[in-house]
This record gives structure tokens, C-alpha cells and sequence, in this order.
């Protein structure tokens, strides 16, 4: 998860921690490490005061095996994704948060209230699905918005 979200100029990107080290074995990590393309997918901005907002889900994610989680993911923004592993399923903890300037003086804080990356049976395709809200803060003034996305992944490389 983990798009850029893009409204009122600001980016931000999806982030979450998890409680760490849940898994017991490294042949669940091994099939979620590497690269994986976006196929499809939207990010769903709501606002109030302002329509919906729809981006397409088009960035790459890379997992790799983390420190304080199983596992950790990229898209090339400074915000990682922490997550533990069950089986075919990689979850992070609600309630982490990231914030990130616009680099003109705004920011925006991404909270997320859920995250799973579920990896089919084929083990090369994957689904995910994120959730939270984000806070704009502009000139001193803040606007609370809602987000869901769901992405279609194809794994393209370990």
C-alpha cells in the first residue's frame, strides 16, 4: 500500500507497524520477498466538502524481510509498511501512523486502521487491501479524510 495519495498538492503514503516477529517459519516469508507490479486497483479519497477522489493503484511494492515485523515493504517513498505473516497473509497493525511534508509547508498524516497483502494460491499474484484516514494540514488548517484502496499484484522478481 501504499500509492501516493494526491490531494491539494500533498503526498502521503500508507504506513503501518506491526507488533513484530509473529512468524515461526521462513518458508511463509520467502514467497512474499521481492518485487511486485501493480495489475489493478484504486485509492479512494473522501472528503467532506469534496468529491471522492480516485487514483489508480500503479506503484510497485518490494518486501523484504524485516527487523521489528516479519516482513517490510517499500514503494519508493519514505514511509515502509511493517507486517506480520500467517500462512498467505501479511497484516499490519491499525493505528500506526506517517507523516510526510508537501515541501511547500503543508503535511499530511496517514493513519492506518487496517492493512492486509493476501498472496494466492498460485504464489505469484496477490491481493491487497488498506484502510485509515488522512489528515492534510495547510496554512494552519486541517482537513480529516477517509481512504480505502484494493490492488491487484503479480510478483516480477524476488
Amino acid at each position: 500500500m501504499r500509492n501516493a495519495i494526491k490531494m491539494f498538492g500533498l503526498v502521503s503514503i500508507l504506513a503501518l507497524s506491526a507488533c513484530g516477529g509473529g512468524n515461526s517459519g521462513g518458508d511463509d516469508l520467502k514467497k512474499f520477498v521481492g518485487t511486485w507490479r501493480a495489475t489493478s486497483g484504486t485509492l479512494t479519497t473522501i472528503c467532506p466538502g469534496y468529491d471522492p477522489f480516485t487514483d489508480t493503484v500503479s506503484d510497485n511494492l518490494v518486501w523484504s524481510t524485516g527487523v521489528n515485523s516479519d516482513l517490510v515493504s517499500t514503494d519508493g517513498t519514505n514511509c515502509p509498511i511493517l507486517a506480520d505473516v500467517t500462512g498467505s497473509t501479511a497484516s499490519g497493525a491499525p493505528g500506526q501512523a506517517c507523516t510526510q511534508s508537501d515541501g511547500a509547508g503543508g503535511v499530511s498524516t496517514v493513519t492506518i486502521s487496517g492493512y492486509t497483502f493476501v498472496i494466492a494460491p498460485d504464489g505469484h499474484t496477490a491481493t491487497e487491501n488498506g484502510s485509515g484516514t488522512v489528515a492534510f494540514i495547510v496554512s494552519g488548517a486541517t482537513l480529516v479524510c477517509t481512504f480505502n484502496e484494493t490492488g491487484s499484484y503479480q510478483k516480477i522478481g524476488n
